[in-house]
């Protein structure tokens, strides 16, 4: 019989002493504090903005100078930062709650007994007793080993359990698939090789976003040429005017309208919206622009190990060379015969039940240096199964040779296949080591062909991004053998285009990365030069992973997913969680992404027109010395109407086209040229309005020119939701009906400060607007610069029904 760790003389461990003595020294198993952002990071990183900061001196300038009302502009800042905050708290909590270790204790030998203790009251030097299912929470060195196997997959990538024997190394993050054993440990906390890996993840990096980048830039720009305008514009308000606090409201008016306020705010509670309809779908995106970011990938690299497969082996094939009923019956007793599963026979156990009557005399358990255990059974002879190479070299090559081409067969297309066999001899007794010998007289009676367990939505969501034009790249530190073959079975195209990464020198790897579909044998400072690589050459890559192998490459790629059995290291350094690992999940985030991206060229353009024109009513004032032609309560009507509400309106169309670059250079496209008629406009008709022809008084010009101004706005916007739908037109409609209505009742005319002017100036209004309108309308239809409105509108589907919320 095998001989249990019963009958070997058990290590003492430390002493309790010895024990407290390496924790106050330093060498117990403390591991450092998990990688997402602090509280206080998390602040600082949402409220010290430069658009915070934009907005925050100009609500103090209005406040101290003018009235609140012309402050209200500022609670746009507040709730921007509001969004960013309460959404990456919580991911925060989301993930924190999540545990690197699956088993809270470990077992551990002091002063000559077991015990248990937390893993961070583990100290160098004690001795770990591992059981099938313990998580390994430190290095270690085996001292004994009772058909002890790790599953490495976190580590290596390799989803093949691995038998340990005396003297071999074990490492924190695997785990015991089978069998048992004693470690001693050699390595503990930040020394162990796990933490050299998750210190990677510590870094806290942002997501690229093409859309946050060109709204930084637009901010930037902005910024410097603030201060410029900021005294041009208050030197001439100044000197036109003998109060100081008019001159200073003046300037708020002209400046405020130059930030993009609602942008910022627009474009954070668009993501944050999508965010939470995701996190319904059991996918945590802890940074806001993750999900623009999948939307832009065009390279998606994938792990194979618990990413494309489970992890788990499953039964592919059962070839009987006798009846099946017997053959089923002597796998079924054989599995049941097993003390310590192996992770190969766990999965047998699962599919065949014992048969009743079969009692086991002899039992030889399984050995890695064997490789094959058998069980013998009164009066049914002895049944063995094991590695085909090593039970088919006992038997006659007559009754193997058929047996040996299927098993090439079945291992060419990367399976593992375990061999059946059957002996009417009895097993001899067995000592310590591996002294039994195969029986006499075996006879092949079948073949068990394993295989990994694929995910069962892999291979459809594999065909959605292949469909959208996204290259699908497997990166492995499994065989690249193994890897193509389940690449092959999930129908990747170019999946026998597959290259072992320890023949490929590190120069090579540039032209390696986009050759090639598979990479098998791949260390973790590979996959992280594989995805750089792929940048390189101008991809957006996303990076799927689950182990801390993949920690590397997940924190250098544009985007990384972590699956539902990733450890905790590797969902922290990820953008996308998939909390129950189902890949089905991904069309989703790129739906919200590209509807997102979509969406927010199409409101950029309303803010940036704003922009552009508030940028030369800086100016041209600023030159001339002429009062501003606006209050900041008029800007803000402007802004309300024609792009606050309208804005929100089209954040929600849905979109299915690929996303494209060059975000800002189509919005300006459309912005500059309309920004700048609408400036022309506007400053044409107040200062017409305020000629000898009409004489109106400078509240009578200001109203001319605000409805001048939202006049031309409105159209802008029309011509930006062309082609319209029911929805769209009500928008227009309502739009128009409030500013009617402000400019008619009483109340509102006095909140706004608005004050109509003489009949003849409100048709001079009337004429410079529909003039310019009927202008711009002939440039767009029969000059058709139209393309460029087409670049700004990426084709897209309307549902019957907008959605307005999570």
């Amino acid at each position: 019989m095998t001989p249990t760790s019963a009958a070997i003389a058990l290590p003492h461990g430390l002493t309790s002493a010895e024990a407290e003595e390496r924790r106050i020294t330093g060498r117990a198993n403390i591991v450092p504090g998990d990688a997402t952002r602090s509280h206080g990071q998390i602040l600082r990183s949402n409220l010290f903005t430069r658009f915070n900061a934009i907005v925050v001196v100009l609500v103090g300038v209005v406040l101290a100078v003018g009235s609140p009302i012309d402050a209200t502009f500022g609670v746009i800042a507040v709730f921007n930062a509001l969004i960013g905050i309460v959404q990456e708290e919580r991911a925060k909590r989301t993930l924190d709650r999540l545990s690197l270790f699956v088993t809270p204790m470990a077992t551990v030998r002091r002063d000559g007994a077991e015990t248990t203790v937390p893993p961070s009251e583990l100290v160098l030097d004690d001795v770990l007793h591992l059981r099938t299912g313990d998580q390994v929470p430190l290095d270690g060195e085996v001292l004994i080993s009772d058909g002890l196997e790790v599953d490495e997959s976190a580590l290596t990538g390799e989803a093949d359990a691995v038998p340990k024997q005396p003297g071999d190394e074990i490492r924190s993050g695997s785990a015991v698939v089978a069998g048992s054993g004693y470690v001693r440990a050699t390595r503990v906390g930040r020394d162990a090789w796990i933490q050299g890996l998750v210190e990677q993840a510590k870094a806290f990096t942002l997501t690229n976003s093409e859309l946050r980048a060109g709204i930084d830039r637009l901010l930037r720009i902005i910024s410097w040429s603030l201060p410029p305008l900021a005294l041009l514009l208050l030197w001439s308000q100044l000197r036109g005017t003998s109060s100081v606090r008019h001159g200073l409201v003046a300037t708020v008016a002209g400046v405020v309208g130059l930030v993009p306020q609602g942008l910022v705010l627009l474009v954070s509670m668009t993501m944050a919206i999508a965010i939470v309809r995701l996190a319904r779908n059991h996918v945590v995106v802890q940074e806001l622009h993750a999900v623009e970011g999948l939307a832009r990938v065009d390279m998606l690299c994938l792990d194979k190990t618990g990413t494309l497969t489970t992890g788990k082996m499953a039964i592919d094939e059962i070839v009987a060379f006798t009846t099946l009923e017997r053959l089923t019956d002597g796998i079924g007793a054989l599995v049941a015969a097993e003390a310590n599963p192996t992770s190969s026979t766990t999965v047998l156990a699962q599919r065949f039940s014992p048969p009743p009557g079969w009692v086991p005399t002899v039992h030889v358990a399984f050995s890695s240096a064997r490789k094959w255990s058998g069980t013998t059974f009164a009066g049914r002879g002895t049944w063995l199964i094991g590695a085909p190479d090593v039970v088919l070299d006992a038997i006659d090559d007559t009754q193997a040779s058929s047996a040996r081409t299927q098993v090439e067969t079945f291992s060419a297309d990367a399976k593992r296949v375990l061999l059946v066999a059957w002996s009417s001899e009895p097993l001899g007794e067995t000592g310590p080591g591996n002294g039994a010998r195969l029986p006499g007289g075996l006879v092949p009676l079948g073949l068990v062909v394993l295989g990994e367990q694929l995910r069962e939505d892999a291979a459809e969501i594999l065909e959605y991004f292949r469909r959208q034009g996204v290259t699908v790249k497997i990166i492995s530190g499994d065989s690249a053998a193994t890897v193509s073959a389940v690449a092959r079975r999930l129908g990747i195209p170019g999946a026998e285009r597959a290259v072992d990464l320890r023949d490929v020198p590190t120069a090579a790897i540039d032209e390696v990365a986009l050759e090639a579909v598979v990479f098998g044998r791949v260390h973790p400072h590979q996959k992280r030069e594989l995805v750089e690589a792929l940048q390189a050459a101008g991809h957006t890559v996303a990076m799927t992973g689950d182990g801390v192998n993949d920690i590397p490459a997940l924190k250098r790629a544009d985007i990384g997913i972590a699956v539902d059995t990733a450890t905790q290291a590797t969902k922290v350094v990820s953008q996308l969680v998939l909390l129950d690992g189902r890949f089905d999940r991904l069309p989703h985030v790129v739906a919200e992404g590209r509807r997102v991206i979509a969406n927010m060229e199409r409101v950029s353009a309303l803010f940036i027109t704003k922009s552009i024109y508030a940028a030369w009513f800086a100016m041209v004032i600023g030159i001339s010395g002429h009062a501003f032609p606006l209050l900041p309560r008029h800007v803000g009507i402007v802004a309300d109407l024609t792009i606050g509400l309208p804005a929100f309106v089209l954040s929600f169309r849905s979109a299915d086209e690929p996303c494209r670059p060059g975000y800002l250079g189509r919005v300006l496209r459309f912005a500059v040229p309309t920004g700048t008629a609408a400036a022309i406009v506007t400053l044409s008709t107040y200062w017409l309005v305020q000629s000898s022809m009409f004489e109106a008084s400078l509240a009578e010009a200001r109203t001319a020119a605000t409805m001048a101004l939202t006049t031309v706005s409105l159209w802008a916007l029309y011509r930006l939701m062309l082609p319209l739908d029911r929805l769209d037109a009500i928008v227009l409609a309502a739009m128009t009906a409030v500013f009617v209505t402000l400019l008619t009742l009483p109340v509102t005319r006095e909140f706004y400060a608005l004050d109509w002017p003489a009949e003849p100036a409100v048709a001079a209004t009337a004429a410079v607007v529909l003039g310019a309108v009927i202008v711009a309308e002939f440039v767009m239809r029969v000059l058709r610069p139209q393309r460029w409105l087409d670049q700004l509108r990426p084709v897209h589907r309307r549902p019957p029904v907008r959605d307005f919320g999570p």
